[in-house]
């Protein structure tokens, strides 16, 4: 199982290097074009990727769910293969950006990992690690890939670059390919010792509330911390700031801090979430909100203290979402939730990056910093409220079935897979 875990998530490291790593040298790549568009043109070509692997996310969980986890990874790695093939063989404006809706539409290689770990791993605490490694390797591709490229685009032609980076998805193809085929969910037939019947639409009625509100959760996360990326260089060298290694240093950071952090979390997890369920998740939301409010201290090691914060705020709340929705999992799903999961996690991006694109053309660069703290107290505040009305809600439909409705809800909790699954 191991081996599996760390083939997928090499797959994974390898898809998102590619994909992270170029869109910060967007700027470099469109003058080779002929494109002469201002900044806010390419701003958008940024996140178009990002906005169409949204748009897409729906449909690709039900293919998951119906033919296959594995068969959807693969298409994953082959979208991104065929998008960067297309980039790099643009010669015109109009083929790059086709390329870019081709990598963002049939792409989606994280809800394709996760969904297809999910296939695989039967214990929800092991299924729970799992989802923040892919998300570690996505934080390591997000360090490595723009000083990977950034050395090597000084050598080549920008476009040929993407020629070359089409075959790093391919290379994952070809791992994927040796690991285990999974049963597409309609193939999983019911067995005669499985859960009552009339327990079901119970059960699978309040999971899913959960996990409703885990996208909810997804949502309030990635606005509150996307929306403080874009204009970071501007808003520290307002404070005297302006060696661009020590820049960059201060923005990877928090990304350094998780990678530091997020094999260890669990320890700390399993103590606090002991008698209730929510409470890494709530921290990481109350740190996210403090270490925002830091950014606004017009000093240094305020600053640096933020980052840091804010690195530990990240680790919370990964592991927090991630824990709770594998508990909550229903697998023959698992498609559907995890592409959902990750179209909120990119809504969130492309909405965030509008409002601080729009706040930033008035000037007003402390601003994204102050919404992220209030984004982040609205939703930890919602979270605290609506496991509160849950909890009574279940005490008042039945006080004998709390403990049992607890355990669910506890991220902590391994739950063995029913038979159905």
């Amino acid at each position: 199982m191991t081996k599996l875990i760390y083939s997928v998530l090499l797959c994974h490291f390898i898809a998102a290097f590619a994909a992270l790593g170029m869109p910060l040298f967007l700027p470099v790549v469109l003058p080779t074009l002929g494109a002469s568009i201002d900044a806010d043109w390419a701003g958008v070509l940024f996140i178009l990727p990002t906005f169409c692997t949204a748009l897409a996310a729906r449909f690709w969980g039900n293919f998951a769910d119906r033919y296959g986890r594995r068969r959807s990874l693969l298409r994953a790695q082959l979208g991104l293969a065929a998008g960067f093939a297309l980039c790099g063989f643009a010669d015109n404006l109009a083929m790059f950006v086709f390329g870019l809706i081709v990598q963002g539409t049939f792409g989606g290689t994280m809800a394709a990992s996760n969904s297809y770990l999910s296939s695989q791993i039967k214990e929800a605490k092991t299924l729970g690690k799992s989802l923040n490694k892919t998300q570690l390797s996505a934080r390591l591709a997000l360090i490595v890939a723009p000083i990977g490229l950034g050395w090597s685009l000084s050598e080549t032609n920008p476009l040929n670059a993407y020629l070359w980076l089409c075959v790093l998805p391919l290379i994952a193809m070809g791992i994927t390919l040796t690991l285990p085929v999974d049963k597409p969910a309609d193939q999983n037939l019911e067995k005669p010792n499985s859960e009552p019947q009339q327990e079901k639409p119970v059960a699978q009625k309040n999971a899913m509330h959960a996990i409703r509100w885990i996208f909810f959760a997804q949502f309030g996360f990635a606005f509150s911390m996307v929306v403080t990326f874009p204009y970071f260089s501007p808003f520290v060298q307002q404070y005297g700031i302006t060696n661009h290694a020590w820049i960059g240093f201060l923005y990877a950071l928090p990304h350094g801090v998780y990678l530091l952090l997020a094999g260890k979390i669990h320890v700390l997890s399993d103590g606090l979430n002991r008698h209730q369920p929510l409470r890494t998740l709530w921290l990481g939301f109350a740190l996210l909100a403090v270490s925002s409010a830091l950014h606004l201290i017009a000093s240094e090691t305020a600053l640096i203290a933020a980052r840091i914060i804010f690195g530990i705020a990240m680790v919370c709340c990964y592991h927090g979402l991630h824990q709770h929705l594998a508990s909550n999992l229903d697998r023959k799903l698992s498609g559907k939730v995890f592409s959902r999961f990750d179209a909120m996690s990119k809504w969130g991006g492309v909405a965030a990056g509008f409002c601080a694109s729009f706040i930033s053309s008035l000037g007003l660069l402390e601003v994204p910093f102050l919404l992220s703290a209030i984004v982040s107290v609205i939703t930890l505040i919602a979270l605290v409220l609506h496991f509160k009305i849950w909890k009574s809600t279940c005490y008042k439909l039945n006080p004998l079935r709390l403990a049992s409705c607890a355990r669910m809800r506890c991220s902590s909790t391994v739950r063995k897979p029913n038979s159905t699954r």
